[in-house]
């Protein structure tokens, strides 16, 4: 890949860094080359930037280590740093997600309380994000697909065609602006919620000016969904989504029931129980319902397992759980869970926008 025009993409375009600026640049020593370049090219903007590296061997001996009760303990040097930051960038951390399955899930819901201030300071400040994933062999095996397929269709859809892709997501972004109630259908979801008052989004793989002063302060690569925070309360129904994974394990068949946004039954064809340990060692409104997405990628055709592919595979939709509160939503959490769902009918006041995952409007 020419990681070199990648990362002037996201310096320039994506994130469009400004002279004088302070980005934060985040990633694994596995993808140290766009890393490097990301660095280069915010410096050629007469921006500074911070280089935090990650390995996967460090991230686990911590969560392993480390006392407890530090690891609950907001980081003091990054609480100074958001303090000070116009803008992040963070490539995935994570070569191969397996190591960390021998880490007892109270640890990791420890490590992720801890970012909880963090989080609230930048949704405070409005700092500029863009978060990346990364193909690599290790995660073709775990999700049991062709690595050369998995690489191919990821910097596919990381170099789309984003102004189409922005022209047809303004047509379903006017459909919820002036919706008030949407429900969602399969052969075994009917789930009901609304978004009166909410504001929409597009995920477009740019961070406007207009998206600033709309409240939408950040993208992923690749892009392609439109998305809002729904009415947490209002959320009623039942909702099946075939396939999670977490920490390299595949957790099949969640079929979640919702009552006042709230998951309150949740039943899995496999791994279940590593689905309500995760929720349990989470913190806040952990199990309400966050988001609600749209994807619109057309270089994403098909589930891999690859949560920031997945979303945006054109035709699906996602429910999040968690923390919704940097895109309009009032619920605060240290988790934020993406659940695709493939071949969906969307309905929003009775009137379908997409009927069996194709879009009629």
């Amino acid at each position: 890949m020419d990681f070199d025009s990648i990362a002037e993409t996201i310096v320039k375009k994506c994130m469009r860094v400004r002279a004088g600026e302070t980005i934060l640049v985040s990633g694994g020593l596995f993808c140290l080359e766009l890393l490097e370049d990301i660095a280069v090219f915010v410096a050629r903007q007469r921006a500074y930037n911070l280089i935090l590296p990650y390995t996967d061997r460090m991230q686990k001996r911590i969560l392993l280590e480390v006392d407890r009760d530090f690891l609950e303990s907001p980081s003091k040097p990054l609480l100074e740093l958001v303090n000070i930051i116009d803008g992040r960038i963070a490539v995935d951390t994570m070569q191969d997600p397996r190591v960390l399955q021998s880490v007892p899930e109270e640890r990791i819901g420890a490590q992720r309380q801890a970012g909880r201030p963090m989080t609230h300071r930048l949704i405070e400040r409005k700092v500029r994000w863009t978060g990346m994933g990364f193909p690599t062999k290790e995660k073709a095996e775990m999700f049991g697909i062709d690595y050369e397929d998995f690489h191919d269709m990821f910097w596919r859809a990381v170099m789309t065609d984003y102004e189409k892709m922005h022209e047809k997501g303004k047509k379903i972004v006017d459909e919820l602006r002036n919706g008030l109630n949407v429900r969602i259908t399969t052969n075994k979801t009917d789930l009901r919620f609304s978004v009166d008052g909410r504001p929409v989004y597009i995920d477009d793989g740019i961070i406007s000016e207009e998206d600033i002063q709309s409240g939408d302060i950040g993208n992923n690569l690749p892009a392609g969904e439109v998305f809002c925070a729904p009415i947490e309360h209002s959320c009623e129904g039942r909702a099946f989504f075939e396939a999670a994974f977490y920490k390299g394990k595949k957790i099949a068949g969640i079929d979640a029931v919702f009552k006042k946004g709230k998951v309150v039954e949740v039943c899995c064809e496999e791994n279940g129980r590593l689905f309500k340990e995760a929720l349990a060692h989470a913190h806040g409104g952990k199990d309400i319902i966050g988001e609600f997405g749209i994807g619109l990628n057309p270089e994403v055709k098909k589930v891999t397992g690859y949560v920031l592919t997945d979303e945006k595979i054109i035709g699906s939709i996602h429910i999040a759980l968690g923390e919704n509160r940097g895109f309009g939503g009032e619920n605060e959490s240290s988790l934020h869970w993406d659940l695709p769902m493939m071949h969906p009918t969307v309905e929003v006041d009775g009137r379908t926008i997409m009927e069996d995952g194709r879009f009629t409007v």
